[in-house]
């Protein structure tokens, strides 16, 4: 049962308890989707533990064991993924449904009687409350943001962590069940509980964060204090800043490109000629103070190429061979004994991240030569900083992701009649220009694009309000209608209401319940009454069998009617099957008031019976409509997972394609508006509407994640010799 605290006043948006579930419900497959996205580098991790523990150990039979379990994960990671992936959602979503049950406190834990339980079992709970409380306290500022943001969702004070489904004892039981599941040796299971570390373990803080964000993105804003907010700040601004943080697994990978054995000689010392940086731009920023060593020669021959090298065909490689890309060909054609070997792997990585976005289909053509231009410098400061491939707040990675970003807003047809594109155009000539050893020219330059992205932004939220409040208006009206159904619904389901009056309760009284929820903030007697007034109805109808029933149904006839007219002359039904229905609804009455008052045993049984064969049969069919309107695909999910900013692209009739950019998502995510860049040609669409048009192939999603990232993540399949 909720709790609401007295002192606590009513706010605008309070939550009914259906809209409540449905907006916990709706943080599962959020969650679910971003523990998947970590499963790949969490199992290697974890592979990795097992092998150095079957290596380490003494124990014989340990050793056996952790190395049958090494080999079973490395030969089927990917059912051990579906595996987590399926017990996570599986238990968040049991989790939520039963929220307002009262849970219990982790004192009420310690009360138990272990007597009867073995102490493996006993150890393992033990290690795994143990990693729990670990994560609590390393996360404790987000989870408390989480706690709050739920509260504020269920219209309680403050809950604590025992009660937020989305708790870290959540995660690290799903993922030991899954382990069981996977691995159905029982030495392995406390094994793999004992190396569940949180440095092993899943990153939670992105997934605690995604959760925050999307409360917030729903208008989930309650009030937090100064302090937490500027924690909060720090943390997001830091949240994913280092690959470790995102991908340990490509974070190692880069390590062991650049810090191994060859680049750690390439990295010691200097010589005369050679540059020397390091400190606030030094490899790995402040984790790892090393120089990084470049030859003087060579970085003067760099400078002297981005000078010459304006609007050339220089950046146009996409359609060259792999080899024969000018960044490549620096190699051979650099002065000898200049490029070390962290050089050459430096250039070859930078080279296949460019490849990449010279083919990323979602950029115009026109602004992949811009950033082909950008080449040289990117290189420059990719020989002086490594942090460039470490960190995606590197001012020249975030560079090459916002014009990337920036120039999918254009059109294929882009040219320099186009605003943005002449931005673009300026940006690149005064980084080929002016860029020398200054990193925070790009901070800069960075900062003069999105004022100007902002600028348009803040023109487009301008050109929608009409729209909107149109698309508001629409989604209430469908949301009142949403719970004019359940109203009914939950009533029929009983099988004690007569056939006629059903159908009269859903094609007419289901009207007016939609304008009572849609009016019921202004006046929430109307709802009230409207309720009220279809259960007096349904139990008029109901069998009468004491005469103080049968007084009471005369009683209140005479204003149950009159009600039930004046409702209905509101929705102005005056169609003939008025008349017909109120002749039935008098027979019925009649009827009642003439039936004996004592019913035989075995009538009194039929009569039950049928009830229930009718109740059974109403919640059966409701539970297969429901399971049929729950079925998720791929389009389905991509649509539930669209945000605002996202840019799509339109098949027109004609089979050209038009792009235009998701400007606003209703609250309940029912009703969707699109405009162009400059806020113009605004369409509204439904969701249904908008899955039909994804599963027909009209509308395709532009990739909006860093071109960098995903640039990397396949530059390092095959790494760099």
């Amino acid at each position: 049962m909720d709790t609401t605290s007295s002192e606590q006043p009513p706010k605008k948006g309070d939550f009914t308890s259906t809209s409540r579930l449905l907006i916990l419900q709706g943080l599962v497959p959020i969650a679910t989707n971003l523990v998947s996205s970590q499963l790949e580098a969490f199992a290697a991790r974890l592979a990795e533990a097992l092998y150095k523990l079957s290596e380490q150990t003494i124990r014989p039979e340990e050793a056996s064991t952790s190395f049958q379990s090494f080999q079973l994960l490395s030969r089927n990671s990917t059912a051990f993924y579906r595996l987590v992936a399926g017990q996570i959602n599986a238990s968040l979503a049991k989790e939520v449904s039963t929220i307002n049950v009262k849970k219990k406190t982790k004192k009420d834990d310690v009360k138990k009687d272990f007597s009867l339980v073995s102490f493996e079992e006993m150890e393992s709970k033990v290690l795994a409350r143990n990693l729990s409380q670990i994560l609590e306290t390393t996360h404790s500022d987000v989870l408390m943001a989480l706690n709050i943001r739920i509260g504020n969702v269920l219209r309680r004070t403050p809950i604590n962590v025992a009660q937020n489904p989305f708790r870290p004892e959540m995660f690290v039981n799903a993922v030991y069940q899954a382990w069981t599941e996977f691995d159905t040796t029982p030495e392995s299971h406390h094994i793999v509980l004992r190396l569940l570390q949180p440095n092993l373990f899943l990153y939670l803080a992105p997934i605690l964060n995604g959760l925050n964000d999307a409360l917030i993105q729903r208008g989930i804003l309650p009030d937090l204090s100064d302090v937490y907010q500027s924690k909060q700040s720090r943390n997001r601004n830091s949240r994913g800043d280092d690959t470790m943080n995102s991908d340990p697994y490509l974070h190692n990978k880069l390590r062991s490109l650049f810090f191994g054995a060859e680049g750690a000689d390439d990295t010691q010392g200097g010589q005369p000629g050679q540059l020397n940086f390091s400190g606030a731009h030094g490899v790995l920023g402040s984790q790892h103070q090393q120089q990084v060593i470049i030859d003087r020669e060579f970085f003067d021959y760099l400078t002297s190429l981005q000078r010459v090298v304006r609007r050339t065909d220089f950046a146009t490689i996409q359609n060259a061979p792999m080899d024969s890309s000018p960044l490549r060909q620096l190699v051979t054609q650099a002065p000898k004994d200049q490029i070390s070997n962290v050089d050459q792997s430096t250039i070859e990585l930078l080279a296949r991240i460019f490849d990449f976005v010279f083919k990323d289909p979602s950029i115009p053509e026109d602004i992949k030569k811009l950033i082909g231009q950008l080449q040289i410098p990117t290189l420059k400061v990719a020989l002086m900083d490594k942090d460039f491939f470490f960190k995606e707040s590197h001012p020249a990675r975030v560079l090459i992701d916002t014009l990337a970003k920036s120039g999918a807003q254009l059109s294929q047809e882009a040219n320099s009649e186009d605003p943005l594109f002449h931005v673009i155009e300026g940006i690149v000539e005064k980084v080929q220009d002016e860029f020398d050893e200054q990193i925070d020219l790009f901070t800069n330059v960075v900062a003069d694009l999105e004022a100007y992205l902002k600028e348009e932004e803040e023109k487009t939220e301008a050109a929608i309000s009409a729209p909107v409040a149109k698309a508001l208006q629409q989604e209430k009206i469908r949301v009142a209608k949403e719970f004019a159904e359940n109203d009914v619904a939950i009533r029929v389901e009983t099988g004690e209401v007569a056939g006629f009056l059903e159908e009269f309760l859903h094609n007419q009284w289901l009207r007016i319940l939609t304008i009572a929820h849609n009016v019921k903030e202004e006046k929430p007697h109307a709802l009230e009454n409207a309720l009220r007034t279809m259960d007096d109805l349904i139990w008029s109808l109901k069998p009468k069998n004491s005469a103080e029933e049968r007084k009471e149904l005369v009683t209140k006839l005479p204003s149950m009617l009159s009600l039930l007219n004046a409702w209905l002359n509101a929705i102005k039904w005056d169609e003939p099957e008025r008349v017909v229905f109120f002749s039935k609804l008098a027979e019925r009455h009649a009827a009642i008031a003439r039936a004996p008052l004592e019913l035989s045993p075995r009538r009194q049984l039929e009569i039950a019976v049928n009830i229930a064969q009718r109740a059974s049969e109403k919640r059966l069919d409701r539970h297969v409509t429901e399971q049929a309107d729950q079925t998720v695909d791929e389009w389905v999910q991509q649509t539930e997972e669209l945000e605002r900013g996202a840019w799509l692209d339109f098949m027109q009739p004609d089979e050209s394609s038009a792009r235009f950019k998701l400007a606003w998502v209703s609250p309940k995510r029912t009703r969707f508006i699109f405009t162009n860049r400059q806020g113009h040609d605004a369409f509204s669409l439904s969701g249904e509407e908008l899955i039909k048009k994804f599963r027909a192939g009209i509308v395709t999603q532009i990739h909006a994640e860093s071109v960098v990232d995903r640039a990397l993540v396949e530059a390092l399949r095959d790494p760099p010799k």
